[in-house]
């Protein structure tokens, strides 16, 4: 198969059952026709498994392994998708739930993009996640814009990625490869973004839109997010230092410094953390700056 017009869903989960359910349930109510759906169970204990057993739907395809982390299942479920020939691969987590015309929507924009994304609102109180953002290669961090470009217009460009509703096309595929799995979780959609932008013009619209689901509200840094953002930021930097020779800028440094500090410093005022949290949380972002540096300087 090398339909450029056909359609194949990539779905990654891990032991988010109920929001899996409800994730399926937008993918296949979708108005435009989606000819293959590759579920990446990325090593579920909460009964999703026995659950995906249950479904005999042919246009369905279950893959379980060991949990790679999203990075992991996204470069499973888009080599997939990639080598059985799909035009359009349309990638999610397990935690988003697209509108029924989302996708019909995102192709509305074919001829403008070759990677697209769709608007995201919270589930519990209908807030929109503004995610428009530049990311910037000297420093590594986002540049903020709080979705003001589409206050007056239907989409604007970018030049990263999300993997929460990205849908990206076979050529850009054949050209920037498979997401890597060193990241596990965080940034590896950051890169696979900046690699496409390489390529076509990465769009964010908010013509297409998808509920993002929270099971509970809360702010608190987790331990795996305290430590991969960090280690990670150099394993991005690593990769991505070819494609921008001599433009890096000792303001990486600098603002790294500044946010993790900034984070330290929210975690020993918050009361929502346990002195053992605190302690934990600390340590976790020391340690993912100390081994992102040994990463880095074995390039």
């Amino acid at each position: 198969m090398n339909n450029s017009d056909t359609i194949c869903t990539v779905v990654v989960t891990y032991n988010r059952l109920e929001l899996l359910k409800q994730c399926l349930q937008g993918i296949l109510n979708q108005s435009y026709p989606i000819d293959k759906i590759i579920i990446i169970n990325n090593g579920s204990t909460d009964g999703t498994g026995e659950y995906l057993k249950t479904l005999n739907l042919p246009q369905i395809e279950i893959i379980t392994q060991e949990n790679l982390g999203g990075a992991g299942g996204f470069h499973t479920g888009i080599k997939k998708a990639y080598e059985y020939g799909y035009g359009w691969i349309w990638v999610m987590d397990d935690d988003v739930e697209p509108f029924t015309n989302c996708l019909e929507n995102l192709l509305q924009f074919k001829e403008k993009s070759k990677c697209m994304h769709p608007l995201r609102i919270f589930s519990d109180n209908n807030e929109v996640f503004k995610w428009e953002h530049y990311f910037d290669h000297r420093t590594c961090m986002p540049i903020i814009h709080h979705n003001i470009s589409l206050e007056n217009k239907d989409y604007c460009y970018v030049n990263t990625a999300c993997f929460e509703g990205m849908l990206i096309h076979r050529d850009v595929v054949e050209k920037i490869g498979f997401p890597k799995t060193e990241y596990f979780i965080a940034g590896d959609d950051t890169e696979y973004g900046i690699l496409a932008n390489l390529y076509t013009n990465v769009l964010y619209t908010k013509k297409a839109v998808m509920y993002r689901k929270r099971t509970v509200v809360s702010h608190k840094i987790r331990p795996l997010q305290a430590y991969y953002e960090y280690r990670n930021l150099f394993i991005l930097r690593k990769n991505i230092k070819s494609y921008f020779p001599g433009s890096f800028s000792s303001m990486f440094y600098k603002n790294l410094y500044k946010d993790c500090f900034s984070k330290i410093m929210t975690v020993l005022k918050g009361k929502e953390y346990s002195f053992s949290e605190k302690k934990l949380l600390i340590g976790k972002m020391i340690k993912g700056i100390r081994d992102g540096k040994k990463i880095y300087k074995n390039k």
